[in-house]
C-alpha cells in the first residue's frame, strides 16, 4: 500500500524534523495518546463470492454507517442461465454479511446485468438492474423490509432492448431514476420511477457510461462517448420538463473510462481526465447551466484511472475510486477538488466491471472489484479509511513568519501529521516553537479517532522569537472540524 502525492505532501514542514506518524510523543494529548490510525485498507480483501461468473455488483451505505454490497451471479458453477441477486449486509466495524447472503431470482436468469444499490432515508434498500423479458429490455428491481429482508424481484419498467442499466439514483422526492440505454446507436432513456414511461434522451453517440445525479432538484447526467479515449466528458440536464442537448465538458478527456458524478454539499461535481495522454483526473464544478474549467486533482500517477465511481456523503466531501495499473486507488477529495490518495494492490486483473465505492461521513469507505479467478470471478471487498489533505495557515509579524500545519476539514478517523516552522527575519532568530491543540499540547500527530465527531478544534502553531534581550511571541491557528458520525 502507498499513499499517494497530495497526502505524502503534508509530512514536509514540521518541527524541523518531523516524527512518523506511529511515533506517540510525551506528554501528548488526548490526540496523540490513541492507538495509531494510519489510512489503508483496515483489514485484508474479504471474498463475497469466488468461482462463479459475475453480471455486476454495487456497494452503498446507510446513514448509520452499514453497508450494502449487491451483487448478480450465477448460483451453477455449469449453468449460466441461473443468474440471481446477491445482497450483503455489513454492519459498523464488521467484517462478514449479517445473517448470511441473502438471494432471490434476477428475473432474467441469462440476461440479468448491471446492478446498483440504493439505500432510502430510511433503510429501505433497493437493488435495480437490466434484463432482457420476452418483448424486450426490462428494468428489474428488489427491495428490503423494514425487517431486512429482501423481498422477491419484480419489474419496473422497460429498456432498450439489448440494452444496459446505465445507472440508478434515489430523487430528491424518493423515487427510484434510471437511466438505460441500447447496446448500439444513439440516445437513452430516463424513467422517473412510479411506473411513469422512460423518456427518450438524444445524445450524439453511443453512450458507453452514464451517471445521473441531482443537483437540488433538477436531474444532470453524465456521459462517455462508447469506444473513445480522446472524445470530452458530455452532460445533458433537464430544465421545465425538457432535456438539453448533449453539450461536452471543456478540457477533459473520458480516458475510455466511466465519468463520476456527484451531488456534495458545495454543489455538483464530475469527475473525469484532463486532455492529454496522461489521463490524469480532473474535477469540475457544475455553474447552474454547465461545468467550470476543470481542475487537476492533484493525482499525478503515471498509470492514469481506468475508471470512475464518484460519491459523496453527508460529511461534505467528494470521494472516488479507480484502477490504475494493478492497483485499486481509493481518493477522498475533501474540498471536492483535491485528492489524498490510497493505493493498494487489487490482487489479480480486475474484471467483470468497475470497482464500486461507498463511505460514510466519518471517513471510513468500502471498497468491491472483482478479479479473474480461473474461468470464473472473485468478488472482494476492504474497508478503507481514507486520508487526509493538509494544509496551512501563516502568521506574519516584525520578528518573523509562523506556518501551523493541519489537516483539511474534515478530518477523517486517521493520523495527522501536524507541525509548526518559525522562519525569524534578518536580526531575529527562534527561540521556541510548540503546539497545541483545543489549548492542550500536542507534538506532531494528531489522531482524529480520538476527536469528538463533528466537533471543530483549533491547532495552534506558538513561536517565540528572540533579538538580544528581546522577545515576541507570534501564533498561528488553523481551524478544522472532526469528520461527522458514523
Amino acid at each position: 500500500m502507498t499513499v499517494g502525492t497530495w497526502y505524502s505532501r503534508r509530512l514536509a514542514t514540521t518541527l524541523g524534523v518531523l516524527m512518523a506518524a506511529t511515533c506517540v510523543a510525551s506528554g501528548a494529548t488526548a490526540a496523540d495518546a490513541s492507538p495509531t490510525t494510519s489510512p489503508g485498507p483496515t483489514t485484508s480483501p474479504v471474498t463475497l463470492t469466488s468461482g462463479y461468473t459475475l453480471s455486476g455488483y454495487d456497494v452503498a451505505t446507510s446513514s448509520s454507517g452499514t453497508a450494502y454490497i449487491g451483487w448478480i451471479a450465477n448460483t451453477s458453477k455449469s449453468n449460466g442461465a441461473t443468474r440471481a441477486v446477491h445482497l450483503c449486509e455489513v454492519k459498523p466495524g464488521a467484517t462478514s454479511c449479517s445473517g448470511g447472503v441473502q438471494v432471490v431470482d434476477a428475473l432474467g436468469d441469462s440476461s440479468a446485468e448491471g446492478l446498483r444499490v440504493l439505500v432510502h432515508a430510511s433503510g429501505r434498500v433497493v437493488l435495480v438492474w437490466f434484463y432482457e423479458g420476452a418483448s424486450g429490455g426490462q428494468i428489474g428491481s428488489a427491495s428490503t423490509t423494514s425487517t431486512g429482508k429482501l423481498q422477491s424481484a419484480i419489474d419496473v419498467g422497460s429498456a432498450p432492448k439489448d440494452g444496459q442499466l446505465l445507472d440508478a439514483e434515489i430523487a430528491p422526492n424518493g423515487s427510484v431514476w434510471t437511466v438505460a440505454g441500447p447496446s448500439d446507436g444513439n440516445g437513452i432513456q430516463v424513467s422517473t420511477g412510479g411506473g411513469t414511461a422512460a423518456t427518450n434522451v438524444n445524445t450524439p453517440y453511443p453512450v458507453g457510461f452514464a451517471e445521473l445525479a441531482f443537483t437540488g432538484t433538477m436531474p444532470v447526467i453524465a456521459t462517455q462517448e462508447a469506444g473513445y479515449i480522446t472524445k470530452p466528458a458530455g452532460y445533458t440536464y433537464e430544465s421545465h420538463g425538457s432535456w438539453s442537448a448533449v453539450h461536452n465538458v471543456a478540457q477533459t478527456w473520458t480516458g475510455g473510462a466511466r465519468v463520476g458524478l456527484a451531488e456534495t454539499r458545495s454543489g455538483l461535481r464530475l469527475t473525469a481526465s484532463v486532455d492529454n495522454a496522461n489521463y490524469q483526473p480532473v474535477v469540475a464544478a457544475w455553474t447552474g447551466a454547465g461545468f467550470s474549467r476543470p481542475i487537476a486533482t492533484g493525482d499525478r500517477n503515471p498509470c492514469g484511472p481506468r475508471s470512475h465511481d464518484t460519491v459523496a456523503d453527508a460529511s461534505g466531501r467528494l470521494a472516488d475510486i479507480s484502477y490504475e495499473c494493478n492497483d485499486i486507488a481509493v481518493t477522498n477529495l475533501p474540498d471536492t477538488r483535491q485528492a489524498a490518495i490510497i493505493r493498494f494492490s487489487a490482487g489479480g486483473v480486475i474484471n467483470a466491471t468497475d470497482p464500486r465505492l461507498a463511505t460514510t461521513p466519518r471517513g471510513h469507505a468500502f471498497a468491491v472489484w472483482s478479479v479473474a479467478a480461473g474461468n470464473s470471478d472473485r468478488l472482494l471487498w476492504v474497508p478503507v479509511l481514507l486520508a487526509d489533505l493538509s494544509t496551512t495557515r501563516t502568521k506574519n509579524s516584525s520578528a518573523g513568519s509562523v506556518t501551523v500545519t493541519g489537516p483539511v476539514s474534515c478530518l477523517p478517523a486517521d493520523d495527522v501529521s501536524v507541525g509548526v516552522n518559525g522562519r525569524a527575519v534578518t536580526g531575529w532568530h527562534v527561540l521556541q516553537e510548540s503546539l497545541t491543540l483545543n489549548g492542550k499540547p500536542v507534538r506532531s500527530v494528531v489522531n482524529g479517532a480520538s476527536l469528538t465527531a463533528g466537533k471543530t478544534y483549533p491547532l495552534s502553531g506558538h513561536v517565540t522569537f528572540t533579538k538580544g534581550n528581546a522577545r515576541q511571541s507570534v501564533t498561528a491557528t488553523l481551524t478544522f472540524r472532526a469528520c461527522p458520525a458514523p
